[in-house]
């Protein structure tokens, strides 16, 4: 159990980094268009908790459902949990972007930070992935003796 906790420690870890540059990052762009305000700043943080929230219930549904005996309960187990992730998603994300239109009683965010926030971890996997590749290919050509 303690393997399954280092790997959703270490992919939260890579989720949670990948906000660090994503928040910074979509606020310069704001502000280099000229349109950057406070709602924008809260935008992104708020759509980055919730996605953060999203791949972490994901992880620990994962690791809970590799821990269990037979296939059928851990597709099971997957199967509700994604029901509730994308639930929760809709709700969270759907009172972001209320709360980024004029039919709220105040405008707290900009609604494309929330938006954006979304693609965000499939960007951050994705890199994630190749650092990994590069790093194994390194180390198999490091262990291979030289010569031929």
């Amino acid at each position: 159990m303690d393997e399954t906790k280092r790997a959703v420690r270490e992919f939260m870890l890579n989720i949670a980094l990948g906000f660090a540059v994503y928040i910074p990052v979509v606020c310069a762009g704001f502000l280099i268009a000229g349109r950057f305000g406070l709602n924008v700043l809260l935008g992104a943080v708020y759509g980055s908790a919730v996605m953060i929230l999203y791949y972490f219930l994901f992880a620990r549904a994962t690791a809970k459902a590799a821990g269990e005996d037979s296939p059928e309960a851990a597709k099971k187990r997957i199967q509700a949990a994604y029901s509730l992730r994308m639930f929760m998603l809709v709700i969270l994300m759907g009172l972001g972007i209320f709360f980024s239109t004029d039919y709220a009683p105040a405008v707290i965010f900009h609604w494309l930070p929330i938006i954006i926030s979304m693609i965000v971890p499939r960007i951050s996997i994705a890199v994630w992935q190749i650092v990994r590749m590069a790093k194994g290919g390194t180390e198999k050509e490091s262990d291979e003796p030289d010569g031929n």
